[in-house]
């Protein structure tokens, strides 16, 4: 008996050590061409595309999400490190943890009820729509709207930044910013081109900067 005891340890020790088990408690899925797609619930390290989406399923833990071409999509009550694209949307989900940061440079960025984005939210072409989710860091846009909705709360502040590389384009519009009435955004509103901010009665913000602000 106790020799069998003695094996089914070692056995089992080895099985816990093995390499496949080990893959299974925390994986990356890479690709170039085609999108990436988890399994519900699982833990993974990487979730990478250069042309196509990536969608994190429910429940699923992840690093990083990131892709160049490509959408974004994370289901509800996941926990991501960063989530990054470049040509894309990013759609973070109800109950999902961002530690870092969320970030695109050509697409929106929507974050549903309780998310939470522990770093900052960030576009340089694209609208940027909060309901009833909260962000620890600031909201940075060039060219996009900015939405707060269903008391939104926003710690780091907003800012609208103007763009200075060669052959940037801004948009003849103003930048529209809107602070429902049950939402709050501590820190600054740095405004470095014309913006209209609508505030609704009750919303709470910072102090405003900026010489070409509309008040709606």
């Amino acid at each position: 008996m106790k020799i069998t005891a003695c094996i089914t340890a070692i056995v089992m020790g080895a099985w816990a050590a093995s390499p496949a088990t080990q893959a299974a408690e925390s994986q990356s899925i890479s690709h170039v061409n085609g999108s990436v797609n988890t399994t519900a619930g699982q833990t993974y390290d990487t979730l990478s595309s250069v042309n196509g989406d990536v969608r994190v399923e429910t429940g699923v833990t992840a690093d990083e999400a990131h892709t160049v071409n490509g959408d974004i999509v994370l289901e509800s009550d996941a926990k991501i490190g960063s989530v990054k694209t470049v040509n894309g949307s990013v759609s973070i989900g109800t109950g999902v943890a961002v530690a870092r940061e969320a970030a695109t440079v050509n697409g929106g960025v929507k974050l549903a009820e309780r998310a939470r984005v522990g770093g900052a939210v960030s576009t340089v072409s694209g609208d940027i729509e909060i309901d009833g989710a909260e962000v620890t860091g600031s909201l940075n846009t060039n060219n996009g709207d900015i939405d707060l909705t269903g008391g939104a709360r926003v710690h780091g502040g907003i800012h609208v930044k103007k763009n200075n590389s060669w052959g940037s384009h801004e948009k003849d519009d103003p930048i529209k910013v809107h602070v429902c009435a049950t939402c709050v955004v501590e820190g600054e509103l740095r405004f470095d081109r014309p913006v209209e901010l609508r505030v609704d009665q009750g919303g709470k913000i910072g102090s405003v900067i900026g010489d070409a602000v509309t008040r709606r």
